[in-house]
């Protein structure tokens, strides 16, 4: 019978989450009487950077909403670096008639289902265009997507066209409304905040894919709420390090003979040993992807030895499969990253490939794309650099200028490189001090790091 309700609107759609129950999420913003603002309050701070904006919005005003993790709010910097901010000085210098507002509500650790909630929020607040970055986030908390495991083909069918139509999704959430979903916590619960956190990450396929189905789903909801609601969208892609960050946890797979455990042990104590010859490792982390394909560990000493010598076409599959198999995947896999392409696409809305974006040169720094992206743009295993982040800014802008909102000042780079300038000249070292420090906290939170994989830190 509950396929003859009234199906829900779009933005109610992300309260309906086949998945988990989202019920205790609060809103980010609350209402200053005051000051006649909405304001992220100090008990948010945690996982935000303070933001408000007036309740009464004038006719001069044209607000933007950036949506994300931690990557949209700079870390391991902060907004006043994030693309954010570089946002607005562009779009300022393109329409210096209009009064800019770019609110950043990138929350640290947040995945898609907790940034959606914040997207139902925000389309309360009069939005003329959204950002949305995210897809980094997805593994961080733990959900037993238990009914998942026993799910029958046609149910797993069900599954694969919810992403795709909406009308599918929600006879899905129909058909599933009696589950019993695992409750959100009101805040980041991150799996590696806790003391066995890094053991409770375990090779798990079926949660895996469980998970990126989720963010596929999350994503679908949260495009169609922005576009019921006429607002313009700008999506980016979620990109990440994958040459000098190795996986920040290898495990052999179960199930093998003890002369496998053995010859697999002997070939990668070979393969990780720094004053051995290139050939030599190369050849020994292929007899343990002989035994174990999905070994990320022997995945990344292929692609980082490879990328080394030159060879980026054949480090490619390497690099990305060392990231995929990650048993602890603290960045976006390829299915996260795909599913965004994808979604993307088929509802035409502006695309950011930040992938490519950010892929310039090669490995021996030659000024030629070679499909990875390059790891000096980013801090870290995901954060880009300040640099990167004005890169990515400089695309949004385009895109928003080319589509939405045509520039109206002629010298409006110039007018840009002033602001930008002025603004960097008013951040103090101990802006940058900060950053740094966050980033060694994010080494050290990360542990089981594979330091032995002969990788040095990045640094910003």
């Amino acid at each position: 019978m509950r396929l003859f309700v009234d199906p829900p609107t779009a933005v109610e759609n992300i309260d309906h989450d086949p998945y988990v129950d989202l019920h205790q999420l609060r809103p980010l913003f609350e209402l200053d009487d005051s000051t006649g603002r909405w304001e992220i309050p100090p008990s948010r701070y945690n996982f935000f950077r303070p933001e408000s904006f007036p309740v009464e919005k004038s006719a001069q005003t044209r607000r933007v909403f950036v949506l994300g993790g931690s990557t949209v709010q700079g870390r391991p910097y902060s907004t006043e670096t994030a693309f954010s901010t570089w946002l607005k000085f562009r779009l300022q210098a393109a329409g210096p008639q209009w009064n800019y507002e770019v609110i950043n509500c990138g929350g640290v650790s947040y995945a898609s289902y907790r940034v959606a909630k914040i997207l139902q929020e925000v389309l309360r607040h009069q939005p003329d265009a959204i950002v949305l970055y995210t897809g980094h986030n997805e593994f961080l908390e733990d959900r037993t997507y238990a009914d998942v495991r026993s799910d029958s083909l046609p149910t797993r069918l069900i599954n694969m066209l919810a992403a795709q139509l909406r009308t599918v999704g929600w006879i899905k959430r129909q058909f599933f409304a009696d589950r019993q979903r695992p409750a959100i916590a009101a805040e980041v619960d991150a799996r590696l905040d806790h003391s066995d956190g890094l053991e409770s990450y375990q090779r798990d396929p079926i949660w895996n894919t469980a998970v990126e189905q989720h963010f596929q789903s999350k994503l679908s909801d949260m495009i169609d709420a922005v576009r019921d609601a006429g607002v313009p969208l700008v999506l980016c892609t979620p990109a990440s390090d994958i040459v000098d960050t190795p996986p920040i946890k290898s495990q052999l797979k179960s199930g093998l003979s003890k002369d496998q455990q053995a010859r697999f042990e002997k070939a990668f104590k070979t393969a990780s040993d720094n004053t051995a010859g290139v050939p030599d490792r190369i050849a020994a982390a292929k007899v343990c992807l002989a035994i174990d394909d999905q070994h990320c560990g022997s995945h990344y000493i292929v692609g980082r030895l490879l990328y080394q010598s030159g060879k980026s076409a054949a480090a490619r599959p390497h690099l990305i499969a060392a990231r995929d198999f990650d048993v602890c995947p603290l960045r976006a896999t390829s299915a996260i990253v795909n599913a965004t392409h994808l979604v993307g696409k088929q509802n035409g809305v502006m695309l950011v490939d930040t992938e490519t974006l950010l892929d310039r040169s090669g490995p021996s720094g030659q000024r030629v794309p070679d499909q990875i992206p390059d790891p000096e743009r980013f801090a870290d295993h995901l954060h880009p650099t300040i640099a990167s982040h004005q890169i990515i800014a400089a695309q949004i802008a385009s895109l928003l200028s080319a589509n939405v909102w045509p520039p109206s000042e002629k010298n409006a780079d110039l007018v840009y490189q002033k602001l930008a300038h002025q603004h960097l000249q008013s951040l103090d070292e101990a802006y940058y001090a900060r950053g740094k420090q966050r980033l060694e906290g994010l080494h050290r939170w990360a542990t089981g790091r594979a330091g032995h994989l002969g990788t040095q830190n990045k640094t910003p």
